[in-house]
C-alpha cells in the first residue's frame, strides 16, 4: 500500500490516564512497560454537561477510493472560524493561533490556568444535528506541556453522549490522532447529535497548551474487529501462546525487538529465537518489529535511530516477513518526531497510544491499542467492541505469570463465543492495512 505523508509529523507519545469532572479532579495512574510495549492505563471518567443544537455539516473531501463511506467522513471543522467554538464554563481560554496549523492557516490553541482547573473545555453546537453511527471522531493534535488525555464527546440533546479518546505526551508537533470510544453516558441517540465538546485535562491547576486542528471523521466498523497482538519478543509467546492461539485457531501479531532474539534456545535470556519466530510465522502469525532493542525510540539517540527503527524493517524484508504487510509498536508508545518520520517511511502500519474501539486508521502509524485485560477484564473489552464496534488491538507482553495466561485464556474464550455468534471478527494487520485505513 502507499504509505501516506502526512502535513506534520508527530513526537513523543505516551499514555497517560485522567478524570474529567465539572469541577477539579485528579488523573488517574498508569504503569508504564517502558521496554516492552506501553502503558496500560485504566481509562477515564468525565462530567455531565448541558447542550443544545447544532449544525454546518462542512462534509469533507471527496475520496476516490470505489468504497462508499458516509456522508460525514472527512474534515467537519479546520478551525479557520472559532466564533461557534466557546469555552465551557468558562473552563481555559480558546484562541488562533497562526503560528501552528496542519490545514488551512490556524490551529486553535486551547490553554489552561490556575483558574480553570488544570483543564479545558471547548464546545460547538450545531444548528442541525448530525448522524454519526457509522464514524468516529479524530484531531490533529500538538502540545507542548506534560503529557494527558485528550477527549471528544458527541452529545445528544439530552446531554448524553459518547466520548471518544486519546492520550499523548508533550513536546509534540500536530499530527493525526486515531480516536476510540472509552466512555459512554447516558442512552446517547447517535443518529441525532448536537453538541461537539473537546477536552484537554492537564492535571491538579496545571497550566497547559493545547492545539487542535481539523477535526474530522473517519469511517467506524460497525462490526466490532479485533487484533491480538504479542509485544517484546518473549520465549513465553511460542511456548505459552501460540499453542492456545492454534487451539483457537485464532491469527496474532508478535512485534520482536530484533536485536534481542536468541541464538538457540541454549542461549540465556528469556526472549525468542529466530527458528522460534520462524515457527510462529509458520502458524500464520503476522511478524513485526520493535525498535531493535526494545527502547523507546524517546531515549534514542538520533545518531542511532537507523539502527533502531530501519535495521529492523529490513531484517523482516530479508526474512520474508514483511511481504504482505510492514508492521512496527513503538515501546512505550514513545517516539520523537525524527523518529516518527522513520517509521511513516519504512513501516505500513505501527501502533502506539490506548484507546479501544477506534474508527478507520486516519493515521495508520498511530493505531491504537487497548489496555491489557487483567482477569475478569477481556469478557467486559470484549463485549464493549462487540457492542459499539471499531477496532480494537488488544496487547499482551511477557507471559510469565498465572494471571497474565489466565488473562490470556479469557480473552481467547470470550473470542471465540463472540466470533461463533458472529459479533466479532479477528483480523490481521494486513488486512487492516487493506481494509481499514482511510487516507
Amino acid at each position: 500500500m502507499d504509505r501516506r505523508t502526512y502535513l506534520a509529523i508527530g513526537a513523543a507519545t505516551v499514555l497517560a490516564g485522567c478524570t474529567e469532572l465539572g469541577g477539579p479532579g485528579e488523573p488517574d495512574t498508569s504503569d508504564e512497560r517502558a521496554n516492552d510495549g506501553g502503558t496500560e492505563p485504566t481509562d477515564e471518567t468525565s462530567d455531565d454537561d448541558e447542550s443544545s443544537e447544532d449544525g454546518d455539516d462542512e462534509g469533507g473531501p471527496e475520496n476516490d477510493d470505489e468504497e462508499e463511506y458516509p456522508e460525514l467522513v472527512g474534515t467537519f471543522d479546520d478551525f479557520e472560524e472559532l466564533e461557534e467554538w466557546w469555552e465551557w464554563q468558562d473552563i481555559g481560554t480558546l484562541e488562533a493561533d497562526s503560528s501552528r496549523a496542519s490545514l488551512g492557516s490556524q490551529s486553535a490553541l486551547l490553554t489552561s490556568s490556575v483558574d480553570s482547573r488544570g483543564q479545558v473545555r471547548v464546545r460547538r453546537e450545531l444548528e442541525e444535528p448530525i448522524d454519526v453511527r457509522e464514524v468516529a471522531p479524530g484531531l490533529d493534535l500538538a502540545t507542548d506541556t506534560d503529557s494527558g488525555v485528550v477527549r471528544i464527546q458527541l452529545q445528544d440533546a439530552d446531554a448524553h453522549y459518547v466520548e471518544y479518546s486519546q492520550g499523548f505526551a508533550g513536546g509534540t508537533s500536530l499530527t493525526r490522532h486515531n480516536f476510540g470510544i472509552t466512555r459512554i453516558r447516558g442512552e446517547p441517540d447517535l443518529s441525532k447529535v448536537v453538541v461537539l465538546q473537546v477536552i484537554r485535562w492537564f492535571g491538579g491547576d496545571a497550566e497547559g497548551r493545547q492545539w487542535v486542528d481539523d477535526f474530522h471523521f473517519v469511517p467506524r466498523p460497525t462490526q466490532g474487529t479485533v487484533l491480538l497482538q504479542l509485544h517484546g519478543g518473549y520465549e513465553t509467546h511460542a511456548t505459552e501462546a501460540l499453542p492456545r492461539l492454534e487451539d483457537a485457531d485464532l491469527p496474532a501479531t508478535a512485534f520482536v525487538p530484533t536485536a534481542r532474539l536468541r541464538e538457540d534456545e541454549a542461549a540465556e535470556g528469556d526472549r525468542l529465537t529466530g527458528e522460534q519466530v520462524d515457527d510462529l510465522a509458520a502458524a500464520g502469525w503476522t511478524i513485526g518489529a520493535q525498535s531493535a532493542n526494545g527502547q523507546p525510540l524517546d531515549g534514542v539517540d538520533s545518531d542511532a535511530l537507523e539502527e533502531a527503527v530501519v535495521d529492523p524493517s529490513d531484517w523482516l524484508s530479508e526474512a520474508g516477513y514483511g511481504d504482505d504487510v510492514r508492521v512496527f509498536a513503538y515501546p512505550g508508545s514513545r517516539y520523537t518526531d525524527e523518529s516518527y518520520e522513520l517509521v511513516q517511511e519504512h513501516y505500513d502500519l505501527a501502533f502506539a497510544g490506548r484507546s479501544r474501539s477506534q474508527g478507520y486508521a486516519g493515521n495508520p502509524h498511530l493505531c491504537s491499542m487497548a489496555e491489557t485485560p487483567d482477569p475478569g477484564d477481556a469478557t467486559d473489552l470484549l463485549e464493549w467492541t462487540a457492542e459499539w464496534g471499531g477496532i480494537t488491538a488488544i496487547p499482551f507482553y511477557e507471559l510469565d505469570g498465572e494471571s497474565k495466561l489466565e488473562a490470556l485464556e479469557e480473552t481467547l474464550r470470550s473470542l471465540e463465543e463472540h466470533v461463533e455468534a458472529g459479533e466479532l471478527e479477528v483480523i490481521t494487520p494486513a488486512e487492516m492495512a487493506e481494509e481499514y485505513v482511510y487516507e
